[in-house]
């Protein structure tokens, strides 16, 4: 089977790259208006989806670049939104954790390509995410009790006063599988029109 980067060459016209790059940019403009007009859905925010895909489906350097820079823009407009640090030790954790995901896009478009193997890439990444944001909270937060129980809180129930740490997981994977679809559905069909209109490429 022809690894994803050998089909992705045939399809990686200026258009198409475009066409992901403003989808990740809506998606990220979508991650900023849900937190204030939809606060009754935590987390509900594809940010995995969009490293994932960006890494997945930009070359070169843009894999790295677009993803990261759109998201850390969100991360400043949701800080200003929400009133809490743009800078913080549980920020930067979170940017680490979108520079591995990235990462887990790039080596599976050196892969041979299926869409099991994009959805199960993309839902370990999110889970991923989860885990190391997560247990960084529990680390950092001396509201958690030290030990096994506090970490165990941390990935479960969370603090009182806050919705429960599973419900922000919950909603975060389901945000993932929709917007990762949307992303492969995207990128799939804009290859398809390149090809079956060349001249689409050329103008």
């Amino acid at each position: 089977m022809k690894s994803f980067l050998t089909l992705r060459k045939g399809g990686n016209e200026a258009g198409v790259v475009a066409l992901v790059a403003v989808c990740i940019l809506l998606l990220a403009g979508f991650r900023v208006l849900r937190a204030g007009l939809l606060p009754e859905l935590p987390n509900f925010s594809p940010v995995a989806a969009v490293a994932f895909c960006g890494g997945l489906f930009l070359p070169g350097v843009l894999a790295w670049i677009v993803p990261v820079g759109i998201l850390f823009v969100s991360d400043l407009a949701l800080a200003m939104l929400l009133k809490y640090p743009a800078f913080s030790s549980a920020q930067f954790v979170s940017w680490a954790c979108i520079l591995a995901v990235v990462g887990i896009g790039r080596l599976l478009s050196k892969a041979s390509f299926s869409t099991p193997r994009f959805f199960s890439a993309l839902i370990g990444s999110g889970l991923l995410f989860y885990l190391l944001t997560n247990t960084a909270a529990w680390i950092g937060n001396p509201s958690y009790p030290r030990g096994l129980s506090g970490l165990w809180m941390s990935l479960t129930t969370g603090l009182p006063g806050f919705p429960p740490s599973w419900m922000f997981y919950r909603n975060a994977l389901v945000s993932d599988l929709i917007f990762g679809a949307l992303l492969l559905a995207v990128w799939a069909l804009a290859r398809r029109a390149v090809r079956e209109n060349p001249q689409l490429h050329r103008a």
